[in-house]
């Protein structure tokens, strides 16, 4: 009996030792899955959406990183900023938050949405969200929270999206087999290829003052490039696995890019 009690102390002070040593590897990891990132302009610092940690992480120009809203999240994915207010795809909802207080400001439920992913706004304010697993992409106002679900043959798991203003249009890449480079219209919501593409499970996209426009592919583990003619793609930024939606940062004339796999952002120069 002695002895079972022994065993049954000894496995218990193990089990302890292990949670202890779980706890002290995690607790001082700042990113856990990161996925989409947004300069605040006005708090001067990047804002990270930290998927697997259900979480919101503040990252300085200098690349440190500490936690903005820890609470109320799900999955964030896609992020942006528009009128001091930070939107933020969280699984089924668009969430609404204050950029510089974290207070949650608004929900508004997205109806037969699966998976929200990436999001871009047009000129206007309204909100472009791909929905990876619903195959569309859903449009939202929100002023009146009023929500509509664009679909087409050509929306495949779509994923990265992008607004290209000269031409009042979105760029949307998907999640799947030699994925296209779809054009979505901001004025009569009509979905076209922009260009085909060989390159398979397509995940972030943004386009640099020049008119560039930057890939990432997990399949072929780059970022590539469409030049400003649009004839053809450069294989840009090679070895460069897990990129998620990369943020093109106009200050520096740098790509922001989230590794989703590897927990940490890296900083791409362009010339």
């Amino acid at each position: 009996m002695k002895k079972r009690y022994l065993y049954g102390i000894g496995f218990l002070l193990i089990l302890a030792l292990a949670i202890l040593i779980y706890l002290l590897l995690t607790s001082g990891r700042a990113l856990d899955g990161p996925e989409s990132i947004v300069w605040d302009a006005t708090g001067k610092r990047f804002l990270v959406s930290n998927t697997m940690g259900r979480s919101i992480v503040s990252m300085s120009p200098e690349g440190r990183y500490s936690t903005f809203i820890k609470k109320g999240l799900n999955a964030p994915r896609g992020m942006a900023i528009w009128k001091q207010k930070l939107y933020v795809a969280d699984e089924t909802t668009l969430k609404v938050f204050d950029p510089q207080t974290a207070k949650l400001l608004n929900k508004i439920p997205v109806p037969q949405a699966k998976m929200l992913n990436d999001i871009a706004l047009d000129k206007t304010g309204l909100i472009y969200i791909t929905d990876t697993s619903a195959d569309c992409v859903f449009l939202i106002n929100p002023e009146n929270g009023q929500t509509e679900a664009i679909r087409n043959r050509l929306l495949k798991a779509p994923n990265g999206i992008v607004y290209d203003m000269p031409r009042d249009q979105m760029f949307i890449v998907g999640f799947s087999k030699r994925s296209p480079i779809l054009s979505l219209s901001t004025k009569d919501r009509s979905v076209g290829v922009f260009m085909d593409s060989i390159y398979s499970d397509l995940d972030g996209i943004a386009i640099d003052d020049l008119g560039r426009i930057y890939i990432t592919t997990w399949s072929e583990d780059m970022i590539f490039m469409i030049p400003q003619e649009q004839n053809r793609f450069i294989a840009q930024f090679k070895e460069i696995r897990d990129a998620a939606d990369i943020f093109y940062y106009l200050p520096d004339n740098s790509l922001i890019v989230p590794l989703f796999n590897q927990d940490k952002v890296i900083r791409i120069p362009l010339e």
